[in-house]
């Protein structure tokens, strides 16, 4: 594998130490590398919905997300009506459109990955 990114220093960073955002059903944790942003996500059973849908209509997230779920189940549905879960384990790539939930009754953690804007 040929890495064709340089880098000038170590980085050396705990998500613990990191920027914490509360949300209502968990928090989130994100610390910026040299090109990339790391959020690690933890989310409570009941985060989203269970079934994917609520009592009102959804209201899709329309950003694309890099992850890779530690633990717990994501569940999944895109606009298009498709419907999948991402296991502990699994790395997804997740495109604009899409509903997620914490899935049974153990916590979800996963990491996100989000390349900085290059000058």
């Amino acid at each position: 594998m040929t890495d064709s990114t340089e880098v000038d220093e170590l980085v050396v960073t705990e998500l613990s130490d990191a920027e914490s955002t509360a949300l209502e059903a968990g928090r989130t944790e994100s610390v910026d590398l040299s090109d990339v942003a790391v959020t690690r996500a933890t989310l409570e059973p009941g985060w989203g919905t269970e079934d994917g849908h609520g009592e009102t209509e959804l209201d899709y997230c329309q950003n694309a997300h890099d992850i890779y779920v530690v633990s717990g189940t994501l569940g999944l549905e895109l606009d298009d009506g498709t419907r999948t879960e991402i296991a502990a384990g699994c790395a997804a790539t997740i495109p604009p459109g899409h509903h997620g939930w914490t899935v049974g009754d153990e916590r979800l953690v996963y990491l996100e990955f989000d390349p900085s804007e290059q000058p």
